[in-house]
């Protein structure tokens, strides 16, 4: 592509700013807020969706298997046919809205363990370890639960446990307690291992996330341009300095200008498809795509990671499951009068009412696992609730070894990049998930929870050698939904970003998003994506930028 082509365009309306944030994702969020603080510097915050404040289903903690059967607010994205799930391709919904994918998730709020971060330290990204990021994750939230020197007591975000927990819920505590687990005080201080009530992030009984909480009450600042429904094509530079990004408005292109700094918040999708459009990837891939190599970057796209699930179904006798509100007499209606009434029932719960996490390979240091029990069993999101009392439990691995990649489909913004997330690539991880699932099993048959089921849908009784499991989670796992890693953080030469989120071979230009993790963490990301929004702000207030 021509030098010039990146450059202009005449038929562009041109904006200026002083920071120009590309994503208002959970982190983009944040960052925007965070710099918009100081009324001397102008920010302007770019969105490919739209706000959506008031939309009930976001803010409702159980709108969100709607959000996801509807596709509104979703890039849909899949994976191409994955080897290792029997040439499945896995549905990647992504939100395309003001708050990202932290507007539309099940609202799990666990930032991992502590030794996630060291790892992260330890794998290259220097000041990254867990006492280093702390600070961060105390000052973005509200801990409404027992206090402690690991929480926050005054951020936007607001974290509790689930105010209300099912008959189901609480057996699947009680049989984890039996088989040896202790009740986790808080999954979020400094050790997680064992079973409780799930962490979400909520307030007053709605979803507490960064468009809403961080970016809405600032959104009259004179200096915060907010600008939904606008896709980024491209990256603009100057040399090697980007001064900004052209993007497709409402009314056309539009060529928005960065005094100061670009901060590249795309996620572990959009981020590398953005890079590699603007020439920033690996040479002989963007020669082939007739893309101009501005940084020869091979590390961009590669890395990437995802937690795997197998979810263990089970038809039950009834214990006020979600099946049975949702095809029960008057049953929806119950559930919409009881959380109008106090903001309580399934109403109120997102994705997860407890938690597992634990050792289940002999000699693991610290848990390998993560079980979330559901009260209620779907086939797909898209036909609801199974019509029979039901809940399930999804084993899910914490640390994956299989890595997957991003890369264009064509020069064509507008085209979804490949994506192959190389499910069970590593032989550790069938054998782990082999074992998860056994394990599962285990858990499902101590009292309690043993009374309460009547039949083991998925993998099912029949399902039981090494090998039939192991084919059965092939045909019928899936994702947890947390790419991150595609663009790491890190010292040596295939790390793209180093450790003050800077673009290695320009200048001007951050990444802050989940693609800079270079491990994925033990559990759920999204705590983590907002710890580095906050941790990117504080480098460029610190940089005086």
């Amino acid at each position: 592509m021509p030098e010039g082509a990146l450059q202009r365009d005449p038929v562009a309306t041109v904006h200026s700013t002083d920071v120009l944030v590309l994503g208002a994702g959970s982190a983009g969020c944040v960052i925007a807020t965070r710099l918009s603080e100081d009324p001397a510097t102008q920010v302007a915050l770019i969105e490919a969706g739209p706000t959506a404040w008031n939309d009930p289903w976001i803010r409702i903690p159980a709108g969100f298997a709607r959000l996801y059967s509807s596709g509104r607010y979703d890039w849909r994205f899949h994976t191409e046919p994955e080897p290792g799930l029997d040439g499945r391709s896995i549905h990647w919904p992504r939100g395309k809205v003001v708050g990202g994918s932290g507007a539309v998730n099940g609202l799990v709020f666990l930032r991992g363990s502590p030794r996630d971060y060291d790892r992260w330290a330890q794998s290259g990204a220097r000041g990254w370890g867990y006492d280093d990021v702390l600070p961060f994750f105390r000052r973005m939230e509200t801990w409404t639960g027992e206090a402690s020197e690991e929480r926050g007591t005054d951020g936007p975000i607001h974290a509790a446990e689930a105010r209300h927990t099912s008959p189901g819920a609480e057996a699947f505590i009680a049989a984890a307690r039996a088989m040896g687990h202790q009740r986790v005080k808080d999954f979020n201080g400094a050790w997680h291992e064992g079973v409780g009530p799930m962490q979400m992030n909520v307030r007053g009984g709605f979803r507490s996330h960064s468009g809403d909480m961080f970016l809405r009450p600032a959104r009259r600042r004179p200096n915060l341009r907010i600008m939904p429904e606008r896709t980024i094509q491209r990256l603009l530079f100057e040399g090697r300095r980007c001064i900004g990004a052209l993007v497709r408005g409402p009314a056309g292109l539009e060529r928005w200008e960065a005094r100061r700094q670009v901060v590249l918040c795309g996620g572990a999708i959009g981020t590398p498809q953005i890079l590699m459009l603007s020439g920033i990837g690996d040479g002989a891939q963007l020669q082939e795509m007739g893309i101009e190599t501005l940084v020869h970057a091979p590390g961009v796209g590669q890395n990437l990671q995802d937690h795997f699930l197998q979810r263990m179904r089970y038809r039950v006798k009834p214990c006020r499951t979600v099946n049975e509100y949702w095809h029960g007499p008057l049953g929806k209606l119950r559930m919409a009068a009881r959380y109008a009434f106090d903001r309580r029932g399934p109403m109120a719960i997102g994705a997860a009412e407890a938690n597992l996490f634990a050792r289940v390979l002999p000699g693991a240091e610290e848990p390998d696992m993560q079980y979330l029990f559901v009260n209620f069993t779907v086939t797909t999101y898209d036909q609801g609730p199974d019509p029979w009392p039901g809940f399930m439990f999804s084993a899910c691995q914490c640390r994956p070894d299989s890595r997957g990649s991003i890369a264009l489909r064509s020069p064509d913004p507008a085209d979804k990049p490949v994506i192959r997330a190389n499910y069970l690539e590593a032989p550790h991880d069938q054998h782990l998930m082999v074992e998860g699932v056994k394990y599962a099993r285990r858990i499902a048959a101590q009292a309690p929870l043993a009374a309460l089921i009547e039949e083991e849908l998925t993998p099912g009784a029949g399902v039981q050698s090494d090998e039939a499991i192991l084919a059965h989670i092939r045909r019928d796992g899936g994702t947890v939904y947390h790419p991150c890693g595609t663009a790491r953080m890190g010292e040596d030469a295939l790390a793209p970003v180093d450790s003050h989120l800077r673009l290695k071979g320009v200048e001007g230009l951050m990444v802050a998003d989940a693609s800079v993790m270079p491990l994925v963490p033990s559990s759920n990301i999204q705590p983590a994506a907002l710890m580095i929004g906050e941790r990117a702000a504080a480098f460029l207030r610190a940089a005086g930028r």
